[in-house]
């Protein structure tokens, strides 16, 4: 057994992941729980812009779920700022470049909007949240999938962007999330904790139908057990009542009053 194998087995990923089914084992991907939210409001009549939609609708390895969708809905279009991003896309049809704080759709366009892991990246969050309820039908839906402020990952995402060089910064994400440089885009977290993510939505004329906080998928540090079984510890008490404020991502529906 070579040397690499060695390490993973005893100290790196696949001892974490062995962790992880042990300390986990109902823990579902908060990708995946998005899918199933986004299956109750996609129908054949439902027109949905998937807005900062990069090169595709959920995380990797989700593809039959993002195909349905797709399939399911009446239409869909896909818009971000980034052109490499979008032209890519991997089953939207429909693609138009620009930003969410001014889109070139008619007001009451879409039945539905989406916005998974976008959020986080708008430096004028309320500019854009006005514009998305814009091109909103009247008691359309707008969902939001984003990280969490009170999650000790974006504690740690913002504390080692300060620290780090970008270049090394760039090699852990790598290493963590398995994203190149160009899925890697500048953070502001202005709309990213469920206080303020509620007061934009009602000052965009906005009304909350659901939301719930997510657990991370997996740890940060998977490429190193000890740590990762601290960060699984920390998981496992933000998945108890008392502790789910800390989740790693916010899931909130958004109806647009009438």
């Amino acid at each position: 057994m070579k040397l690499g194998q060695v390490w993973s087995a005893i100290l790196g990923k696949r001892m974490t992941q062995r962790l992880l089914k042990l300390m986990l084992p109902d823990l579902v991907w908060n990708q995946e729980i998005y899918g199933a939210w986004l299956r109750r409001y996609v129908s054949k009549n439902v027109k949905w812009l998937d807005a900062g939609s990069g090169w595709r609708i959920l995380g990797e390895d989700l593809d039959k779920i993002e195909d349905e969708l797709v399939a399911t809905a009446g239409k869909v279009v896909g818009t971000d700022l980034t052109l490499d991003s979008l032209a890519k896309h991997r089953n939207i049809q429909q693609r138009v470049c620009a930003s969410l704080e001014a889109l070139p759709f008619a007001g009451g366009s879409f039945d539905l909007v989406t916005c998974n892991m976008v959020v986080e990246h708008l430096p004028d969050p309320l500019t854009s949240l006005q514009e998305l309820t814009r091109i909103l039908s009247p008691n359309g839906l707008l969902v939001i999938h984003t990280p969490n402020t009170w999650s000790y990952l974006v504690f740690l995402n913002r504390t080692v962007a300060k620290l780090l060089p970008r270049s090394l910064v760039l090699r852990v994400i790598r290493a963590s999330e398995n994203r190149e440089e160009s899925d890697v885009f500048p953070t502001f977290y202005r709309a990213n904790s469920m206080k303020k993510l509620r007061q934009l939505g009602h000052e965009a004329g906005l009304a909350e139908e659901s939301s719930r906080v997510l657990t991370a998928p997996q740890p940060v540090c998977r490429f190193f057990a000890p740590v990762a079984f601290v960060e699984l510890l920390l998981m496992r008490a933000t998945m108890a009542r008392p502790f789910r404020r800390f989740g790693a991502t916010l899931l909130v529906a958004f109806r647009k009053l009438t």
